[in-house]
């Protein structure tokens, strides 16, 4: 009879214990972003590690907030510009980037062939007009562990409705406003998905302003202004990583039952990373396809500084020999277009140089007089917005051979204007002799002004600064780290 009640005891507890359910263990989603790689292929066998330690432990996407190229001669001076970039980001394993302006910097048959080249999604949403053999989608959707995770991108119309950059570059295309369309973006496509993500070129103002207006966007991946950034704006999580890939921000998205139940970022720093055997290989390989570009060209003594750069950049169009006889008695350069940040002590490549210069810039000569001189830095400089103000503005952003002072008002603004710019050393009323790159001639000087008053001569930004360090032979060239265009409150 014991046995009888035993059995049946045990038969109960089995039936019961089989009628509670199992708990369930969640998944994970991890989001992996990078911003502004600029064609810093170095870094890439090391993200390629990265990506492999997170895809032991679950589900694994890769995206980007653009201006992948713009930086390194290896990738933007290859028989196929940005293409080797885009091969490389191949290998890595991307899933979804966007465009940012430098995309488009060497026009659109470069942008085809690396959209074309691209084993990942290209999306922009304000991309109004392009040529149609083009594959690029305002959004996608990826699918995993029973979620729909949302891609959108943006990038930024700072300059006259456009990105930044040249205007040739832009003539195939047409965009509409980027945080007006980023906010404007279907709900219903956004309310069908688990998570939606934006990927903004369009700087952290802009991507902070969005994030005020609407709460479409569970995470906006930023880049374009550079910046460090990790956090909450209401509901939606903000980031950025800087530049050169120095960061990547990685979201943690716990998945149950098909469901959302957690998010978490962090962000990390890929120089902790172990490089990654066969990117490497790959990496040496591009480097090995334009081995001119190892060639030294000329040292320097001591730390140049980015003033110190742009000093060196002015100096050598100031000191070109060009036709005519022509020697500038002014001479300008965007800071902007100043690409290395510093020069190290010690010996300087091609490729060192080709940097500092990634698009190829030709140099403008003429005759300018101080007033329509300090039309442009004025215009400029005020330039942007208290809500939207323009990156590039409110500094000290055309460096020059010659000083000159920016008269800034006492508005309440937390970037006052300026109302005035004065040249101590120049005489008003008359003309002087100009040098300056195509990019200030062709972008913020009055389109009468260079047809009648300037000349494009076809002489390359480069050949100007390769010649320039050479000059200086194996003493070096020591930088002058002093900008000197100074600020100063009107009286």
């Amino acid at each position: 009879m014991r046995k009888v009640l035993f059995f049946f005891s045990m038969l109960i507890l089995a039936l019961t214990s089989c009628a509670v359910p199992q708990k369930q263990e969640s998944s994970h989603v991890y989001i992996i972003a990078t911003n502004d790689i600029h064609a810093n292929i170095n870094v890439l066998p090391q993200l390629a590690t990265l990506v492999k330690e997170y895809e032991a432990k679950g589900d694994v996407i890769v995206v980007d907030a653009g201006d992948r190229v713009s930086g390194n001669a290896f990738v933007d001076d290859a028989e196929m510009p940005g293409v080797p970039m885009i091969e490389l980001m191949n290998e890595v394993g991307y899933d979804v980037v966007t465009l940012g302006n430098h995309e488009f910097d060497r026009g659109e048959e470069v942008l085809r062939m690396m959209v074309d080249s691209a084993d990942f999604e290209v999306v922009c949403a304000n991309i109004t007009t392009m040529p149609e053999e083009l594959n690029i989608k305002p959004y996608t959707t990826v699918s995993v562990e029973g979620i729909d995770i949302l891609f959108v991108g943006i990038v930024d119309t700072d300059n006259d409705g456009r990105p930044l950059g040249g205007a040739e570059a832009y003539k195939a295309f047409g965009f509409s406003a980027d945080v007006a369309t980023a906010c404007g973006f279907s709900s219903a496509i956004a309310e069908r998905c688990d998570f939606v993500v934006l990927l903004s070129h369009m700087g952290l103002n802009a991507d902070r302003q969005l994030a005020a207006m609407t709460a479409l966007y569970d995470w906006i991946v930023g880049g374009h202004s550079h910046d460090v950034e990790g956090a909450n704006y209401g509901k939606t999580y903000i980031s950025q990583n800087r530049k050169n890939l120095e960061y990547v921000t990685i979201a943690d998205i716990e998945v149950l039952d098909g469901r959302v139940i957690g998010v978490s970022y962090h962000r990390e720093a890929i120089d902790d990373e172990v490089a990654d055997a066969a990117i490497t290989e790959k990496v040496a390989y591009v480097k090995s396809l334009s081995p001119e570009l190892s060639i030294v060209e000329g040292y320097v003594t001591t730390l140049a500084t980015h003033d110190g750069v742009a000093n060196f950049t002015v100096d050598a169009l100031a000191g070109y020999p060009y036709d005519d006889s022509f020697v500038p008695e002014i001479t300008f350069y965007h800071f902007g277009g100043v690409r290395l940040s510093n020069m190290l002590p010690g010996a300087i490549t091609r490729g060192d140089i080709f940097n500092n210069d990634p698009f190829h810039s030709t140099i403008y000569v003429g005759e300018m007089t101080p007033q329509q001189m300090r039309e442009f830095i004025l215009e400029k400089y005020n330039s942007g917005t208290p809500e939207k103000p323009d990156k590039e503005s409110h500094y000290a952003y055309f460096r020059s051979d010659v000083p000159y002072n920016i008269v800034v008002g006492d508005s309440p603004k937390s970037m006052p204007d300026a109302t005035n710019i004065l040249f101590p050393t120049l005489e008003e009323g008359r003309s002087y002799r100009v040098a300056m790159c195509n990019y200030i001639a062709e972008n913020y000087i009055d389109s009468a002004i260079v047809a009648s008053q300037l000349r494009n001569t076809k002489v390359s930004v480069r050949d100007a600064m390769l010649r320039h360090i050479r000059g200086f032979g194996d003493e070096g060239f020591t930088p002058d780290n002093v900008c000197c265009q100074t600020e100063q409150k009107a009286k």
